[in-house]
């Protein structure tokens, strides 16, 4: 239907138009953030260590250049069983973790592998680290002789690199450098109690998911038809604003219901698949939720689709419940405060788009802008699909 418009709307809708322009500009900073790369990985000729810590245990990643190690071990560094093995047996003889009393913590090899990432191929072992009874699971000495016995010129260098109890996670912390004449530092943690695992859980929660673009960007394109009804294939109509509210709680809750399930078969089940498949699943729920917001594919369904996809988010967010502890009580304490801190930032993120996804709908430049912000995020979602499919 065609109207005429009085001067004083054709000004207010000017106006508008510059909001829209502005939310535009603003969206398009925020895509392009997503075009960051990853973080450097190990190049430097020494080996690290990186410790995190959890209430019962501690996760090790440790990094010992390919080269150095075949030099000082005469060991094979390729991958068949028996070099593993070999390279294995080789570490474990020549490092020790020990309780202040000198017992020896148990050790636990969860993955080994000569592989390449960045730089010179490295040994990387991945390590679970248990204390004695009785002793605490904050303190500890490491004991490390690896490629220093014949290399006395190597050093590795030992950090923790996150503290989840503690309050540290991604600032890594240098505790010192492992040498020929010093192959031994003591790591105190002090102490950490439930509530600032629940607080720190809660931050690294609202950290993870406002770092995570890929995350948001799956939520906001969802969002961005709340607002709308579709008729003949297309975004033809707006809905009341209780309706668009309602909308909103229920894409948000199903998410929620979603990520916090798979989370929850992580921490309890041991639920994992692995990270680029689950990296792709994501980059293709952003392209799924950038088309449906441009034209309408599930109408009247994207608290389901939400749902659905949510599941493979919260497989992400699995990578991290492996550091919240062995006990039933500290994983459910870590993965509540975890769950909030990402509610908490979702909830921040639908009451600031609520009033900008109100101000689209109703502008006659809305439809115009919501095409433009789904194209935007379609590409960023192709960007990272391609990336992550190994096609980049």
């Amino acid at each position: 239907m065609i109207s005429i418009r009085k001067p004083r709307t054709l000004r207010h809708d000017t106006s508008g138009s510059g909001t829209i322009e502005r939310i535009v500009c603003a969206v398009t900073a925020f895509l392009a953030l997503c075009w960051a790369t990853s973080a450097p990985a190990h190049l430097t000729p020494n080996s690290e260590i990186r410790l995190d810590f959890a209430p019962g245990a501690v996760k090790a990643d440790v990094i010992v250049p390919q080269a150095e190690f075949s030099y000082a071990t005469g060991l094979a560094t390729d991958n068949r069983p028996e070099s593993l093995a070999a390279a294995r047996a080789a570490v474990l003889r020549d490092m020790a973790v020990l309780a202040p009393d000198g017992r020896r913590w148990n050790i636990v090899v969860d993955r080994i592998a000569f592989e390449q990432i960045a730089g010179p191929p490295d040994l990387h072992m991945n390590l679970t680290l248990t204390p004695p009874e009785g002793a605490s699971d904050r303190l500890l000495r490491w004991r490390w002789q690896v490629v220093m016995r014949q290399a006395p010129s190597h050093f590795a260098l030992l950090m923790v690199d996150g503290d989840l109890a503690g309050g540290t996670r991604g600032e890594r912390e240098l505790v010192g450098a492992l040498t020929a004449t010093r192959p031994e530092l003591v790591v105190d943690r002090g102490h950490a109690s439930m509530a600032g695992l629940f607080a720190n859980a809660f931050r690294l929660g609202a950290h993870h998911i406002a770092q995570g673009y890929d995350h948001l960007l799956f939520l906001l394109a969802l969002l961005l038809a709340a607002p709308l009804r579709a008729a003949g294939g297309r975004w033809a109509g707006e809905r009341t604003g209780r309706e668009t509210f309602r909308a909103l709680a229920l894409i948000v809750t199903a998410f929620t219901i979603g990520h916090s399930t798979t989370l929850v078969l992580a921490a309890f089940l041991g639920l994992r698949l692995p990270a680029q498949p689950v990296e792709a699943g994501i980059a293709l729920s952003v392209l799924v939720s950038a088309i449906h917001a441009a034209r309408p594919v599930f109408p009247g369904r994207e608290a389901l689709v939400a749902g659905l996809f949510g599941l493979v988010h919260g497989l992400a967010f699995a990578t991290l419940v492996g550091n919240f502890g062995l006990g039933a009580a500290t994983r459910a304490t870590a993965i509540l405060g975890f769950n909030l801190g990402i509610e908490a930032v979702q909830l921040a993120v639908v009451v600031v788009a609520t009033p900008v996804l109100l101000v689209l709908a109703r502008s006659r430049w809305g439809a115009k802008a919501r095409v433009a912000l789904a194209a935007l995020t379609g590409v960023a979602a192709l960007f990272w699909l391609a990336e992550r499919l190994g096609l980049s």
